[in-house]
């Protein structure tokens, strides 16, 4: 090419004008900056204890994943193993499986994305991604070791729904510490660099423990989905709800005997009806929910 046809540019080019950061800008930068101390402090843990490889050993559904990096990596692609491995790092951290921590705090990292989105979901009722980091924990270590490939999308909704109940006028289960509070010792110094290897005696950890298991949360859940898709309508939902209070009541007051059937003819006669019409609408309204059972833990998986 001859220097008569070659265009130099002599002038620099006009650079774009850089928009301010929104408030949500920061908010996201921020949430980033947290879920990337957390990942670096998990990792460096790992990689010291080599606890990766140990978990290999006994949850082969971890294989294909050199160490955690490689796994979240392998979870922001979608690859087919990658819902098996976080399936497997549940079951390591689950207290009917491994009850591993390390494995709990590694499905919160290989979740990142998620948190933050349920997060940024929440901001309205002032949640951050501490408050998701403490739900999720929650449901990891209350989990089933046998979850399978929906159990991220199982363990980011149950803790949506978790966080959302306070709103609606419900008691939140247990009273709760993020864990990026966890993450910071009492001077304020972060752990990272010291590693995760912290007792519980020298940290703040009231990381979730639920002390009793909530059946009632998890039948209302029931009852409201199934009125929500037309499995049984409002007054079936009244009538079970008015079976089980009665029923409370005589068992509240001692009498144990028959107080089921009794139950039922309290309310029997409430409504004008016999017994055996109380107990067959009753029947019919809970053979649906159990034949709905299946799509009912399909929609919450």
């Amino acid at each position: 090419m001859s220097a008569s046809t070659l265009t130099i540019q002599t002038t620099a080019p006009t650079a774009e004008p850089t928009a301010p950061a929104t408030p949500a800008t920061r908010v996201q930068r921020e949430r980033r900056r947290g879920q990337g101390a957390l990942a670096t402090a998990v990792a460096a843990s790992l990689d010291r204890s080599g606890k990766w490889e140990q978990w290999q050993q006994v949850e082969l559904r971890l294989a294909g994943f050199a160490d955690l990096q490689e796994a979240c990596a392998g979870w922001r692609r979608r690859d087919d193993e990658c819902y098996e491995m976080l399936a497997g790092l549940v079951a390591l951290g689950s207290r009917r499986g491994g009850d591993d921590d390390d494995a709990a705090l590694a499905v919160l990292v290989v979740l990142a994305d998620g948190v933050n989105r349920v997060a940024g979901q929440l901001s309205d009722l002032q949640c951050e991604v501490g408050d998701v980091h403490a739900m999720v924990w929650e449901e990891v270590k209350a989990a089933e070791p046998q979850l399978g490939n929906r159990a991220g999308r199982y363990l980011l909704d149950r803790a949506r729904q978790r966080l959302c109940r306070p709103a609606a006028g419900l008691l939140c289960r247990v009273e709760t510490t993020s864990l990026d509070a966890w993450l910071v010792g009492e001077a304020g110094s972060e752990v990272l660099g010291t590693g995760l290897e912290r007792g519980v005696d020298d940290c703040d950890l009231t990381v979730a423990v639920p002390v009793v298991e909530d059946a009632v949360e998890d039948l209302v859940d029931l009852l409201v989905w199934a009125r929500e898709v037309g499995v049984i309508a409002p007054g079936e939902i009244d009538l079970l709800v008015e079976l089980m209070a009665a029923e409370h009541e005589l068992l509240a007051r001692g009498e144990t005997k028959r107080a089921r059937e009794e139950a039922q003819r309290i309310v029997g006669e409430r409504h004008g009806v016999t017994l055996r019409q109380i107990r067959r609408r009753r029947d019919q309204t809970t053979a649906r929910l159990r034949d709905a059972a299946p799509q009912y833990l399909e929609a919450i998986a």
